[in-house]
C-alpha cells in the first residue's frame, strides 16, 4: 500500500518535470571483483554494418578519487575479427587508439576536464578510405588503416567485454552518456542512457535495446539524496568543512571526527588533553588559507585553533551562560585575513552586528557599516564570492528593531556585504510566499554562472523537511532540485548546512538536532552534482517561492512516507515536549588502525587486514627481497630481472643455489603478504613484478609514483596530495642498501623540486600556512635546504610569528655548523628577505 500511495503522490505533485536532467551510465571497475564490473553491449540484437560512412560518438568522464584507471573504454569488434579499441594507459596518462595489435596513436585530455566534465569522443569508419579516425571534441587525434569490406559489420562494447576471442575485464572507472551511431550524416541510433533502473538501455532513434550488466545509473544519484552517516554525540557539537580536501569536521567536547567524502570514511581523534568545555552556541569553521580548524564562541570573544598533530585546542572556553548568537552566519575573508560573524539571536533579541576577528593580531572588533539597513536576523544563509570580498546573505527571521516583541517577521531579501567598503546593499527580494520558511546556514555559490544552491524548510513543524533550491544572484528566480531530506526542527536546538565537494562533485547536507537529554544526532546526506530539477511547470519559476509551497504538502507526505518506511517495525515515541526519545550515548570512537597497508615513506611499516603491525615478520632478507621487487615494479613499471635479484641478494652463491634460495624465500614472502591483502607476483617480459590486486592494499609508494606520473606542479590539489604522502618522512629513512641510494636521492630530488617550484610561484600572503607545511616536508628530505629556510622564515613573519621565525633560523644555523664545521654565512635578516 505504501508504495502505491507514494507513486500516486509523486504523480499528482510532479506531473510537470523539467527535462535536461543529468543522466548516464556509471561503470564499476577495478574497485569491485571481476564478475561485478559493468558492461554495455550496444548491439545484442545484431551488429551494425559499416558499408557506409559510420560514426560512433559518446560523452565520457572519469570518476574521481579512484586508484586504478587502466582499461578499455570502448571495443568495436568486426565480424571478420578486427578490433578497434580506445584504451586508457594510466601510467602514461594517455588514451591509446588501437587497431588490431597496433597502437595507431595517442592523445591526452586535460585532467581537470577528464574528471570534472564531459568529453565528446567520436570514432569514424570510412569504407572508401579504408581507415578509422578517432576524434576528441571534433579534432582528429589519431587514425589507422582498417579493412572494411561490403559485408563488414561490427559489435560494440563499452567497459567489460565478453565477446569470444576479445574478452577483457580491464576498464577505467568512468561514466558514459549520449551514445550515437550516425551513418551517411543521418542519426540511426541514439542511446542517451537516461534510465534509472534495469539491465537494458533504450535506443530512442532506432528502437533497439542495449544490454547492460552491473549498471550504475547516474540519474537517481542526481535526484535522490543518499543518507550516508548518522553520528550521535554528547553535548553541543559544531561542524566545519574543508572544501579543498572534502572533509567534514565534527567538533565535540572530547574528540574531533573527520568524515572524508573521497572515501566516505569516518575517523575520530580523542583529544589528548581529555574533555574540553563546548558551550551552547559554539560554532566551528575551516580556514582554507591557514589550513586550520577554528572553534568560535562569540559571547566570549574567543577563537581557538585545533592542533591536528597534538590533538588539542590551543585555548579553552570558560563562558557558561546561554549564547546570544544562535544561528549566526560566518565566513573567512582572505582579503583581510579575518573571520566575520553576522547576525544571530539570543536573549529575546535579533542581531545585525558585523563582528570581525583578525587572525594575525588575534583581536575582535564590531565593524562600523554603511549602506542600506541590514535587518537583525537569524536562520539566514550566507555564501562568499570567489574573490572573497563579498558575502551574500539570503533571508532569515528577525525584526527591524531587533526586539523579538516588536513585529518579528520572515525576510526574503538577498543582501550583499562588501568587505572592502564595509557596505550593505539589497540585491533583490523574493515575492512574499503563501507560507513562510527559513534557510540553512550556507549558500553554495557558482561564481561563473552566478547561480547558488541552498536548503529551505518550514519552521512550523517539528517533523519538517529540507528542500534544495537553485537560485540566481541576478534575479529572484529559483528551481526546486532533487528530493527532500527529513529534518527535525526545534528552533535553536536544530541546525542545517550545505557544502560542495568540487572533486567528488557532490553536494553535502548536514543536519544537527540537540535533544534535551544532552545528546546530539548528526545526519549527513549527499547528492551528485549537478542536481536534477524537480519543480512544477516551468512557468511557475518566476513567480517566487509561493509556487513551491503549493506542492509542499505533497513533499511533506513523501518525506513522511519515507521516514515511516524506515521506522516500520520500530517503536519510535516522541515526548510530549516535541523532543526525540532518549538515545543511548555512543561508545567513544577511537582512531582506527591502518589496515592492509604498506608504508615506505618514513619508517618501513606493514599492517594486515585487521590492523595488526606485521612489520616484524619481515626478516632482513625478506624485507630486502620485498622492497627490491615492489620498488622496481612501481618505479617505472618494468620490474626487476632474476639476474639483478640474484646479484644483489646472493652474489656469493652459484646461480642454482641462488635460484633455490629465491624460491624458498618467495614462498615465505607470499605468506606474509597474504595477511595484508591480495597480491600478484609474476614475470612479465622477463622481469619480476609485484602488484596489488583489487585495491586490497594501500601502498604509499605506488600512489606517489602514480601522482608523479600525472604531475601538474602548478596545481594546488596535486601538491596537497603529494604532501599527504610524504609527510610521514623521507623515503625508507632508516633503511640502508647500496642499490637504494640512487632511488632515494631521485625521490628526494623530485619532492624538493616540486615543492620549491610551487612555493616560488605562490602568493605567500595567501598561502603562508601551506608554505610552512611544504617547507617542513622539504626538511624531512634535506634538513639543510637554504631555500626552504628562507621561505619558512618569510611565511612565519607574514603570519606574525617573528619569534618562531628566529627559532627556526637559529636551529638551522646550529645544525649547519654541526654538519659542516663552520658558521652559517647568512644573517637572519638576509635569509628572511630572500626572494
Amino acid at each position: 500500500m505504501g508504495k502505491h500511495l507514494f507513486f500516486i503522490c509523486w504523480t499528482l505533485v510532479y506531473s510537470h518535470i523539467i527535462f535536461g536532467q543529468s543522466h548516464g551510465l556509471g561503470f564499476s571497475s577495478h574497485e569491485v571483483v571481476p564478475e561485478k564490473r559493468t558492461s554495455l553491449h550496444l548491439t545484442p540484437g545484431g551488429p551494425v554494418c559499416l558499408r557506409e560512412q559510420t560514426d560512433l560518438s559518446f560523452d565520457l568522464e572519469f570518476r574521481p578519487n579512484m586508484e586504478t584507471y587502466f582499461g578499455y573504454i570502448v571495443r568495436v569488434i568486426t565480424t571478420d575479427h578486427q578490433n578497434i579499441d580506445l584504451v586508457y594507459n594510466q601510467r602514461l596518462g594517455v588514451f591509446h587508439c588501437v587497431i588490431g595489435e597496433k597502437v595507431t596513436g595517442e592523445f591526452r585530455i586535460d585532467t581537470l576536464q577528464l574528471y570534472r566534465g564531459w568529453n565528446n569522443i567520436r570514432i569514424s569508419f570510412d569504407p572508401k578510405a579504408g581507415e578509422a579516425v578517432f576524434y576528441n571534441k571534433n579534432n582528429p587525434v589519431c587514425r589507422g588503416k582498417l579493412a572494411i569490406r561490403e559485408n563488414t559489420c561490427a559489435h560494440i562494447y563499452f567497459g567489460a567485454t565478453n565477446f569470444e576471442g576479445h574478452q577483457t575485464l580491464d576498464l577505467p572507472p568512468m561514466n558514459i552518456k549520449d551514445v550515437r551511431i550516425v551513418q551517411n550524416g543521418g542519426l540511426e541510433h541514439f542511446f542517451p542512457l537516461s534510465e534509472s533502473q534495469g539491465a537494458s538501455a533504450d535506443d530512442t532513434e532506432g528502437k533497439d535495446t542495449a544490454a547492460v550488466r552491473n549498471p550504475v545509473w547516474l540519474k537517481p544519484k542526481h535526484q535522490n539524496w543518499a543518507h550516508t552517516h548518522t553520528i550521535e554525540t554528547a553535548g553541543t557539537p559544531s561542524i566545519a568543512f574543508d572544501q579543498q580536501k572534502e572533509v567534514l569536521y565534527i567538533i565535540t567536547a572530547d574528540s574531533t571526527f573527520r568524515l572524508t567524502f573521497r572515501d566516505m570514511q569516518v575517523r575520530g581523534d580523542a583529544l589528548s588533553s581529555g574533555h574540553t568545555l563546548l558551550p551552547d552556541g559554539n560554532q566551528s569553521i575551516y580556514d582554507p588559507v591557514r589550513r586550520q580548524i577554528y572553534n568560535v564562541l562569540i559571547d566570549e570573544k574567543k577563537v581557538r585553533r585545533y592542533d591536528t598533530a597534538a590533538r588539542r585546542w590551543n585555548d579553552q572556553f570558560t563562558y557558561t551562560e546561554l549564547t546570544e548568537y544562535w544561528q549566526a552566519n560566518k565566513f573567512v575573508s582572505q582579503l583581510d585575513t579575518s573571520l566575520y560573524i553576522l547576525g544571530g539571536y539570543g536573549q529575546l533579541r535579533y542581531k545585525n552586528l558585523v563582528q570581525r576577528y583578525h587572525f594575525p593580531t588575534q583581536t575582535w572588533e564590531t565593524v562600523p557599516v554603511k549602506g542600506e539597513h541590514f535587518m537583525p536576523r537569524y536562520l539566514a544563509a550566507l555564501g562568499l564570492n570567489a574573490g572573497g570580498d563579498t558575502a551574500f546573505i539570503l533571508g532569515g527571521y528577525g525584526s527591524n528593531t531587533g526586539d523579538q516583541s516588536v513585529n518579528p517577521k520572515y525576510n526574503y531579501e538577498l543582501n550583499a556585504y562588501s568587505v572592502r567598503d564595509r557596505t550593505f546593499r539589497t540585491v533583490w527580494k523574493f515575492p512574499e510566499p503563501a507560507r513562510q520558511f527559513c534557510f540553512a546556514n550556507s549558500l553554495v555559490i557558482d561564481t561563473a554562472s552566478r547561480d547558488f544552491y541552498t536548503l529551505i524548510y518550514p519552521t512550523d513543524k517539528f517533523n519538517s523537511s529540507l528542500q534544495l533550491i537553485k537560485g540566481s544572484l541576478s534575479a529572484p528566480e529559483y528551481q526546486l532540485m532533487g528530493d527532500s531530506i527529513p529534518y527535525s526542527f526545534y528552533d535553536i536546538r536544530s541546525f542545517a548546512d550545505l557544502y560542495y565537494c568540487p572533486v567528488s562533485k557532490k553536494l553535502v547536507a548536514v543536519t544537527l538536532y540537540n535533544a534535551k537529554e544532552n545528546t546530539c544526532q548528526i545526519r549527513v546526506y549527499t547528492l551528485d552534482f549537478p542536481p536534477n530539477a524537480l519543480v512544477p511547470a516551468a512557468a511557475a519559476l518566476k513567480k517566487g517561492f509561493g509556487a513551491w509551497w503549493a506542492v509542499l504538502p505533497g513533499l511533506l507526505l513523501i518525506a513522511m512516507l519515507l521516514v515511516r518506511r524506515k521506522r516500520r517495525g520500530k517503536a519510535a515515541q516522541v515526548p510530549p515536549t516535541g523532543g526525540q526519545a532518549p538515545v543511548p550515548l555512543p561508545e567513544p570512537v577511537q582512531e582506527e588502525p591502518e589496515r592492509s597497508a604498506v608504508f615506505l615513506f618514513g619508517q618501513f611499516e606493514a599492517f594486515d587486514r585487521e590492523g595488526n603491525d606485521i612489520t616484524k615478520l619481515f626478516t632482513p632478507l625478506l624485507k630486502e627481497l620485498f622492497l627490491l621487487v615492489l620498488i622496481h615494479t612501481y618505479k617505472d613499471g618494468k620490474g626487476i630481472s632474476s639476474e639483478q635479484l640474484f646479484d644483489i641478494l646472493w652474489n656469493d652463491k652459484p646461480q642454482k643455489d641462488a635460484r633455490n634460495n629465491y624460491s624458498v624465500n618467495i614462498v615465505k614472502l607470499k605468506a606474509i603478504l597474504e595477511k595484508a591483502g591480495e597480491w600478484h607476483m609474476g614475470k612479465e617480459s622477463g622481469k619480476w613484478k609485484l602488484e596489488v590486486l583489487n585495491h586490497s592494499v594501500k601502498v604509499d609508494y605506488a600512489y606517489f609514483a602514480q601522482l608523479c606520473a600525472q604531475k601538474n606542479a602548478a596545481s594546488r590539489p596535486f601538491i596537497q596530495e603529494l604532501l599527504a604522502v610524504v609527510n610521514r618522512g623521507a623515503f625508507l629513512k632508516t633503511v640502508q642498501y647500496e642499490w637504494l641510494d640512487d632511488i632515494k636521492s631521485d625521490i628526494s630530488g623530485q619532492v624538493i623540486d616540486l615543492f620549491l617550484q610551487y612555493i616560488s610561484t605562490a602568493d605567500l600572503h595567501a598561502e603562508a600556512e601551506l608554505v610552512l607545511r611544504l617547507t617542513h616536508a622539504i626538511f624531512l628530505f634535506d634538513a639543510l635546504n637554504e631555500e626552504a629556510l628562507a621561505y619558512r622564515c618569510r611565511s612565519l613573519i607574514l603570519l606574525g610569528r617573528h619569534g618562531i621565525a628566529q627559532e627556526a633560523y637559529q636551529k638551522f644555523a646550529k645544525e649547519y655548523k654541526e654538519s659542516y664545521g663552520q658558521e652559517f654565512g647568512r644573517s637572519f635578516k638576509e635569509i628572511s628577505q630572500q626572494g
